[in-house]
């Protein structure tokens, strides 16, 4: 879901791509702890979809 939010609005340009990220380590998600095969942690999801939706996505 991360990789999502960062290819769809960054749409492969590197620099937005970073822009992306930061912003979300700076709403609180630890991009680097998750991936994959990682668990499910609805908490995060969540507060995933609500960046997606701050960014203008669907996810």
């Amino acid at each position: 879901m991360i990789q999502k939010i960062v290819t769809e609005k960054s749409k492969g340009n590197q620099v937005i791509a970073n822009s992306v990220k930061t912003k979300i380590i700076l709403k609180g998600i630890a991009i680097n702890k998750y991936t994959p095969t990682s668990p499910d942690d609805l908490a995060v999801m969540q507060k995933l979809r609500e960046i997606g939706l701050e960014f203008g996505l669907y996810v």
